[in-house]
């Protein structure tokens, strides 16, 4: 498995809503091999499939950009999502046409994740947490049912691809806000539900850092043997790049900003 960190360099920041992809791409193609990554972003809202046929889809997301909130639109299934500087962000992709596996590759791909949070004092399990924004039935809840992270496959191309959000510092309350007003000027009726989902911090009861997080999950890595770390190809990141343009919804120019402080022991 190769593993990579996509948080500490600002050229990978800026194209993390395609990375992922773009890596699954490669790895189809043999010309990587099965990869794990973590990922950091400037914040922006990733819509799905099922939001994208809602009647005023466009004037949701124009309030969105509004906002200073580009919109990109997902690879696989689920609905709208704000990644943020409070949440960190990974994913696995395999060479993959088994659609018989979905069920096996949630669990084994999120594996490091959910050994990370109960190493960090917060066990987690596979469930849905009814009225969250972007509810799935393969999120990762807490002992009390509530979301703290949102997770999705895409079973596409050649490979299979198990990426999710981890809601580290992002306050639930704020972001089913904005997302539930985004529904409304899309004219959708969906009510989400801000006590249906939590946070890391939240579950601890004290200020996480990222960085804490993305050790965790490293550490966890190393006790699975999963690899070292590597970096990522030219081809890889010149095909991210125009995944990126492809992907935004509507285009428009990149959002500026600076790469999220991730930092502890390699």
């Amino acid at each position: 498995m190769r593993l990579l960190d996509a948080t500490r360099t600002e050229r990978l920041v800026e194209l993390s809503p395609a990375l992922a992809e773009a890596v699954a791409s490669a790895v189809a193609a043999g010309e990587a091999a099965p990869t794990f990554g973590l990922r950091c972003q400037r914040p922006y809202v990733l819509l799905g499939p099922q939001d994208l046929r809602l009647p005023g889809v466009a004037a949701g997301a124009a309030w969105l950009e509004a906002r200073g909130l580009p919109v990109h639109v997902r690879v696989g299934g689920g609905a709208a999502v704000l990644l943020d500087g409070g949440c960190l962000s990974f994913f696995a992709a395999i060479p993959s046409r088994d659609v018989g596996r979905i069920d096996e590759n949630f669990r084994s791909l999120t594996q490091p994740v959910r050994a990370a949070f109960e190493a960090l004092g917060a066990p987690v399990r596979f469930g849905r947490a009814e009225g969250s924004f972007c509810e799935g039935p393969q999120d990762l809840v807490t002992g009390g049912g509530r979301k703290v992270a949102g997770v999705s496959q895409a079973l596409r191309r050649g490979y299979a691809l198990v990426s999710g959000m981890l809601i580290i510092r992002q306050d639930p309350v704020a972001t089913t806000a904005l997302l539930q007003e985004f529904y409304r000027r899309s004219g959708s009726d969906r009510e989400l539900r801000a006590g249906a989902v939590t946070s890391l911090q939240e579950e601890l009861g004290r200020e996480v850092p990222l960085s804490e997080v993305h050790d965790a999950i490293l550490r966890a890595l190393s006790q699975l043997g999963w690899g070292r770390l590597r970096t990522i190809s030219r081809r890889e990141e010149a095909h991210a790049a125009s995944l990126l343009a492809a992907r935004r919804f509507p285009a428009g120019p990149a959002n500026s900003g600076s790469a999220c402080e991730v930092s502890g022991d390699r």
